[in-house]
């Protein structure tokens, strides 16, 4: 009911818009959406519905909320067992958003348990878990 709301106000808006440092708008309706699905058990949904969120990200959404959709997509990824895609997510993360990557509890989530699996073959995993504290 409340995604419903929430679509039908962001139609009546012309793109997103930024107020008392909040985001609306179908954009950002959409990765709320998104992670909805993630947090209710249904990631494959998030992932299936990320496809055209990756491709074209919303272009009137700023650098922070671009970087959770794609911590977001790559939560989404790592619970479908697609660990290729979690870590292009991941990656595509820390070079839109760094800062926050590098400290979002979701983002350090996914990035340890990547790391955990495949520390010794992906140096750009090593080095995104140096940046963020987990390795050495």
């Amino acid at each position: 009911d409340h995604l419903r709301k929430a679509r039908a106000l962001a139609a009546r808006l012309r793109g997103d818009v930024l107020a008392h440092h909040l985001t609306f708008g179908a954009a950002n309706t959409a990765l709320y959406e998104l992670a909805a699905h993630v947090e209710l058990g249904r990631p494959d949904k998030a992932a299936e519905m990320s496809a055209p969120l990756v491709a074209t990200p919303p272009a009137d959404l700023k650098p922070n909320r671009v970087g959770r959709l794609y911590i977001d997509v790559a939560r989404a990824r790592l619970a479908t067992k697609d660990l290729t895609g979690s870590d292009e997510a991941l990656k595509r993360a820390f070079d839109v958003a760094p800062q926050m990557s590098e400290i979002h509890p979701m983002s350090r989530e996914v990035l340890r348990v990547l790391f955990v699996l495949h520390q010794r073959s992906k140096p750009e995993l090593t080095a995104m878990a140096k940046r963020a504290g987990l390795a050495a």
